[in-house]
This record gives C-alpha cells, sequence and structure tokens, in this order.
C-alpha cells in the first residue's frame, strides 16, 4: 500500500552586497502548526473550527474563508507571506505567531521585506512541490542572526494566520548590506 508523507522543507541562502553566497542551510521543516490543519479541515469542506491568529485572537475558519487566503504579500509587508524573526524556543502545535518577529525597515535590527513570490508546484519522480520565496535585506550596520522563520496566511482583509514556523538551529547570520533569501517548499512524497 502506498503512503503520503507531507513536508514544508525549507531553504535560507545569503548573499553579500555584491552577491556572492557566503551562507546556505536548509533541511525538511518541523513546521506546520495546528492552525495548518484548522484551514486544511475548512478547506475539504467541514470548517467550522477555530484557528488562533497573530495577535493571540480566535478566529473561526470555514469553507468560504478558503476563497479569499493569501500568501503573496508585497513589498514592506510585514504581516503575511515569510516573516523570519529572533526567536528560538522550540515549536508547539498551538504557536499562533513567531516569538520574536523582526519587522520591515531599513535600519539597525530591521529588514527590508521584498514581495513574495510564489512557483507552480513540479513533479519529480514520487515528489510533488512547489517554493515560497521571500528576499530580504538588511539596510541596517550591525549583523542579524535569524533563528526563526514563519508561513502566515492572509484570510479576508485583515485576518492573519501562522500555519508554519521553523526554527533554525544554530541561526543564520545577515551581515549589514547582505540579503537573506528564505524558501518554504511544500510536499508531497508518495512512498
Amino acid at each position: 500500500m502506498k503512503k503520503i508523507v507531507e513536508t514544508l522543507e525549507w531553504e535560507a541562502i545569503v548573499k553579500d552586497r555584491d552577491g556572492k553566497v557566503i551562507a546556505r542551510r536548509k533541511g525538511k521543516g518541523d513546521s506546520y502548526l495546528k492552525n495548518y490543519m484548522v484551514l486544511h479541515f475548512a478547506l475539504i469542506g467541514a470548517g467550522g473550527e477555530n484557528a488562533v491568529d497573530t495577535g493571540g485572537n480566535t478566529v473561526a475558519i470555514n469553507k468560504a474563508d478558503c476563497d479569499d487566503v493569501y500568501v503573496d504579500a508585497g513589498e514592506g509587508v510585514d504581516e503575511y507571506g515569510i516573516v523570519v524573526g529572533t526567536g528560538t524556543d522550540d515549536n508547539l502545535p498551538g504557536m499562533y505567531n513567531l516569538q520574536s518577529p523582526i519587522e520591515h525597515g531599513d535600519g539597525d535590527n530591521l529588514l527590508h521585506y521584498y514581495d513574495v513570490s510564489l512557483s507552480a508546484p513540479t513533479v519529480s519522480g514520487s515528489d510533488v512541490l512547489y517554493e515560497i520565496s521571500r528576499d530580504f535585506k538588511n539596510n541596517g550596520s550591525v549583523d542579524i542572526t535569524i533563528y526563526e522563520a514563519g508561513l502566515i496566511v492572509k484570510i479576508g482583509t485583515a485576518t492573519y494566520v501562522l500555519i508554519g514556523r521553523q526554527v533554525i538551529s544554530g541561526g543564520i547570520a545577515v551581515p549589514a548590506g547582505a540579503t537573506l533569501t528564505f524558501k518554504f517548499k511544500p510536499k508531497i512524497t508518495v512512498t
């Protein structure tokens, strides 16, 4: 009997101000959270379960909400899409926000958030995956170390729900002037 395994893989690439790759990390995520399952449950038609938004508020997610879900945040938007932070706590199923999110900006301890991009699903052997990617530039004068990355969806006009979070063991340094490209890769494998 065949089995389907769903994972949320990740990759982080840091380039210096000249575009040279200075760090690359990747791995299988420990990332999906309860909110992801609530959203998935609503998508298949049952719905009516509660998620917790990034502000800690309980929100009901129904099938109709699934017609209005976005991850493709624009430049300067740090409320949803891929977001990064400095928190190091392990994931818990009920987490609803990053522990210590880094805000959009161009000064010290801020990152410039660029547009989120998505690639269409591809099939390779027994894997099906697509990529969600975002660049973050450190325009400040001090290095920033990223220890967590999250995937936040926007539902409707102003509900933001964290569905995945990756803790990066040891962190990944983004020097002043450097750019971090962070990718989440939702993947299913038939084994």
